[in-house]
C-alpha cells in the first residue's frame, strides 16, 4: 500500500499502485518462529532499530485491543517520539468497532481504541469507507460480514464500501481513557487493494481484485494506517524540498490534520457534530489540501520548534504571536501540534487563538476563534485542556490581519517546543512571525 510499483496492473483499467512507490523501505518482523507475535520488552528497542537504520517514518498496522486505555506501551511509544522528535509513528485504531450498547442501537459504541494507538505522539488512523462497488466485502452489508457485530439497523444494513462519506463500522472508537480524541485521522480502509503474494491462499483475504489476481482486498485499520504513511513521506519530502532538512513529527503531524475534510455520515457525527471528534478524530486526509499541488495552489506557512529556537515555550504563561493578512475573502487553516512528554494525560499543555483585526468599518471588530471550537469539552471548559493537536478553520475569512497566538497554558517540564502550520487560498496574503 505504501511503496507498490503497479507493474502488475499496468496492463488492466485499474491500476493498483503504491502512495510513494520509490520511497525507501526498512521492514521489521513483530513475528517468532511460530508465526505469533512477540514484542521486545521495550518497544524503544523496535523503534530504535528503525531510527538508526534512517527511518523517519514508521507505519505500524499491529496493536492490541485494550479498550481505549493507556497502557505501557503506549507511554514507550511517547517516551520514543519525545525523545526522538524527528521520526513520526503512525498506527492503526483497532478493528474492534462494534455494535453492542442496548442504549444506542444501530451505532458504533465508543472507547475501543487499541494500544499503543491510544498514544499522545503518534498518529493514530481510522477506517473510512472504500468508494469501491464490486469485490471482496464491497456488496455485503456490516451484519452480512460481521452479523454478531453489527445486528441492528442502521449500521447492520449499510454496506461495507460504496460511500466514501462514512466510517467502517469496525473501525475502533475513542475517546482516550482519559477523554483525549482519538483517532486522529481516517483513511479509507475497506477493500483496499494490494499484492498479493503467490503462496497465499485466497481464504486468507476478502476476496481478490476484480479481473487481477495478482492482488487481493482486504479490511481494516491495518489497510488504512499505510495511506496516511504514505502521505506523511510525501510531506516529508515536501519540507526536505523547501529548505527545512530535519521536520519534525509534530510538523508532519499538522500539516496531514491541517488538511482534513469532514466526513458528515450519521455513523461519524453521531453525538458529536463538529471535529475533531470520537468517531473520525480531525477527520478524512486529503492529500490536495496538505501541500500546494497543480489542483490546489494555496500558501503554506510552517513554523517548526525543533529546527528554530523561536518556536519553543520556556514555561507557563510564553506565548508566541503571529500575523497573518489577507486582503480578499478566503478561506484559512490552522493547526498546532507538539511533542508532550510520556505520561498519562497531556502534561504540557499549549492552546490556539486567533484574533481578526477587520479592516472593513463596518463589521465590529469582536471576532475570535479558538482551537477544537466547537468539539466536545468537560462542562465549565471554553479551552481544550485535553490534546495537544488544535485546530481553526475559517471557511470564509474576510479581509484583514488575523493575530494566531500559541500560549503555553501550564508548562510542568520545559522547554516546549511546537509546530504550527498555517494554510489559505489567498495567493496575496502574508505572514509576521513573532509579532
Amino acid at each position: 500500500i505504501i511503496i507498490g510499483s503497479g507493474k502488475l496492473s499496468e496492463h488492466t483499467n485499474d491500476i493498483v499502485k503504491g502512495v510513494v512507490p520509490e520511497a525507501k523501505l526498512v521492514f521489521q518482523s513483530l513475528l517468532n518462529k511460530d508465526g505469533k507475535i512477540d514484542l521486545p520488552v521495550d518497544l524503544q528497542e523496535l523503534f530504535l532499530q528503525a531510527h538508526n537504520e534512517g527511518v523517519r517514518i514508521h507505519n505500524n498496522s499491529w496493536g492490541a485491543n485494550t479498550e481505549s486505555y493507556y497502557t505501557v506501551n503506549s507511554l514507550e511509544v511517547d517516551d520514543f517520539v519525545y525523545n526522538h522528535k524527528d521520526m513520526l509513528l503512525i498506527f492503526s485504531a483497532g478493528n474492534d468497532g462494534k455494535d453492542t450498547d442496548s442504549d444506542d442501537r444501530g451505532f458504533v459504541d465508543l472507547s475501543s481504541i487499541g494500544s499503543p494507538a491510544s498514544c499522545k505522539n503518534g498518529i493514530t488512523v481510522g477506517a473510512s469507507r472504500n468508494s469501491r462497488t464490486k469485490g471482496g466485502y464491497s456488496t455485503l452489508t456490516h451484519k452480512g460480514a460481521w452479523r454478531s457485530s453489527f445486528p441492528n439497523a442502521p449500521i447492520g444494513d449499510e454496506n461495507v464500501s460504496g460511500n466514501p462519506n462514512a466510517l467502517a463500522g469496525f473501525s475502533s472508537r475513542g475517546p482516550c481513557d482519559d477523554v483525549r480524541f482519538k483517532p486522529d485521522v481516517v483513511a479509507p480502509g475497506t477493500d483496499i487493494a494490494a499484492p498479493k503474494s503467490g503462496a497465499a491462499p485466497k481464504s486468507e483475504f476478502h476476496g481478490i481484485l476484480p479481473g487481477n489476481p495478482n492482488y487481493a482486498l482486504m479490511c481494516g485499520t491495518s489497510m488504512a494506517a499505510p495511506i496516511v504513511t504514505g502521505m506523511a513521506a510525501l510531506v516529508r519530502q515536501y519540507y526536505t524540498l523547501h529548505g527545512l532538512s530535519n521536520p519534525s513529527a509534530s510538523l508532519i503531524k499538522a500539516t496531514i490534520i491541517n488538511s482534513t475534510i469532514q466526513l458528515t455520515s450519521v455513523d461519524a457525527v453521531r453525538g458529536e457534530p463538529n471535529i475533531p471528534n470520537n468517531h473520525q478524530g480531525f477527520g478524512l486526509i486529503d492529500f490536495e489540501n496538505a501541500i500546494p499541488n497543480v489542483k490546489n495552489d494555496f500558501n503554506l506557512y510552517c513554523f517548526d520548534g525543533l529546527s528554530d529556537p523561536n518556536y519553543v515555550m520556556a514555561s507557563t504563561g510564553n506565548r508566541r504571536r503571529f500575523m497573518l493578512e489577507i486582503d480578499q475573502l478566503c478561506w484559512i487553516r490552522i493547526t498546532l501540534a507538539y511533542t508532550d512528554f510520556a505520561g498519562r494525560s497531556i502534561q504540557n499543555k499549549l492552546s490556539l487563538f486567533t484574533d481578526l483585526d477587520i479592516q472593513d468599518n463596518s463589521l465590529a471588530n469582536t471576532q475570535k476563534w479558538i482551537g477544537n471550537e466547537g468539539a466536545y469539552k468537560p462542562i465549565g471548559s471554553k479551552i481544550d485542556k485535553l490534546n495537544n493537536v488544535e485546530i481553526i478553520r475559517i471557511n470564509e475569512a474576510n479581509p484583514g490581519k488575523y493575530f494566531i497566538a500559541v500560549v503555553a497554558s501550564n508548562i510542568i517540564r520545559g522547554p516546549q517546543d511546537f509546530s504550527l502550520v498555517i494554510t489559505t487560498n489567498c495567493k496575496s496574503s502574508k505572514i509576521a512571525p513573532n509579532v
